[in-house]
């Protein structure tokens, strides 16, 4: 019972550690507002999403 506590937490400072990113990436403010929605929404599955293609998305801005 205790690992979901480990999960949770990894899960909580990777969402963080996407949004201090999203915030300091340089891109349109609306989609910074998109993407940190996203994180937020989807707490577990955004960040991920965001992390994995985040060279692609600024790129692209």
């Amino acid at each position: 019972m205790e690992y979901w506590l480990y999960i949770s937490l990894f899960a909580a400072a990777v969402a963080v550690y996407a949004m201090i990113n999203i915030l300091m990436a340089r891109m349109p403010n609306n989609k910074k507002m998109i993407w940190f929605a996203i994180v937020v929404i989807f707490p577990v599955v955004g960040p991920i999403i965001y992390l994995l293609r985040r060279k692609s998305i600024v790129e692209a801005s």
